[in-house]
């Protein structure tokens, strides 16, 4: 009886020992992942519908990744155009065609918006002018330049602006009850759209090869994107609070099936099913307590989901600012 006494005692120090690199197994709906301490994060398995497991392992990632890039790319193709035709803009509709293949289109808008620029989060009334202008060349080569001018006028005083912008983009989308402004650069060939975004006052915020997703928590704004430059490319899920400190989930070796459609969705956990929108262009508010309410959903080889939770809020509950999740071999 003694020598089985200690057998079970030798039993469970050895386990014990052996243990020391994982910290926790947690088990939440249809997740389970290990918790380790060294570099290799988590393991995750997600069931099938027909029993079989993908497992995948997340590990830290130290890839330089970031929301920032160049907004005015598409400056020159504009000003190519109208240093060749020098056509004074003017806020009036306009179509104009330029000897055989090349046409100037202008279109503009009126908007009254109020914004809260002042820190005591005073509000104030504009009158918000924009104007797009936009070259096309017909011939082989299809070169396209677009500007979109916005001018914010106060209603009492509307002889000058009070500030103006220039976007050379291929659209601009206006979200003036949600204080935001985005220009888009639609994709050519492989080459994914980019959106970025800017605050109301055209300060700007971040750029996506997808849509941004806008999350307003009790204590923070959260914007969720892709980084994905090429259709082949594998994609880079990020994660940016209104201070601009970013999480990073790069997948790796995960066939991802929408690749032309959403990349992600969110799933709140008040809901039976993801939220899934259809308008790429839209930039909707979904409104929480935590970011611990919401996983993101990622669709993979045509009938799996890979499910990312957030515990404190930390995708997995990682307290690392980029991870790299990939199918396990």
């Amino acid at each position: 009886m003694k020598r089985y006494k200690l057998l079970v005692v030798l039993v469970l120090l050895c386990i014990s020992s052996c243990a020391k690199t994982a910290t926790e197994t947690v088990i939440e709906k249809e997740i389970v992942y290990l918790q380790k301490v060294n570099d290799t994060l988590l393991r995750v398995n997600l069931p099938r519908k027909n029993g079989d497991l993908h497992q995948f392992k997340i590990l830290k990632d130290d890839s330089l990744f970031s929301t920032q890039k160049e907004y005015n790319s598409r400056k020159y193709s504009f000003e190519r155009f109208d240093s060749i035709y020098n056509i004074s803009a003017t806020f009036e509709d306009k179509h104009i065609e330029i000897g055989k293949y090349d046409e100037y289109i202008q279109k503009t808008e009126l908007i009254d918006i109020t914004i809260s620029p002042n820190i005591n989060n005073s509000k104030k009334n504009y009158l918000l002018k924009k104007l797009t202008q936009r070259y096309q060349d017909f011939k082989l080569t299809g070169f396209v330049g677009n500007r979109h001018n916005l001018q914010y006028f106060d209603p009492n005083a509307r002889c000058l602006p009070v500030k103006e912008f220039n976007f050379y983009a291929d659209a601009l989308k206006i979200y003036h009850n949600e204080g935001y402004l985005m220009s888009i650069d639609f994709g050519c060939c492989t080459n994914t759209p980019v959106y970025h975004l800017f605050d109301i006052e055209g300060n700007y915020i971040l750029s996506s090869n997808h849509t941004i997703k806008f999350l307003v928590t009790d204590r923070k704004k959260y914007f969720i994107g892709v980084l994905k430059n090429e259709i082949p490319d594998f994609p880079i899920i990020f994660i940016q609070d209104t201070n601009k400190n970013v999480q990073f989930i790069r997948l790796s070796k995960v066939n991802i099936d929408n690749i032309l459609d959403e990349h992600f969705y969110l799933k709140f956990k008040n809901e039976l099913k993801a939220n899934i929108e259809n308008n790429t262009f839209s930039l909707k508010q979904y409104n929480i307590k935590t970011l611990d309410e919401l996983e993101i959903w990622i669709p993979f080889n045509k009938t799996d989901t890979l499910k990312i939770p957030f515990k404190n809020q930390k995708a997995f509950g990682i307290e690392y600012p980029q991870i790299k999740v990939s199918l396990a071999n």
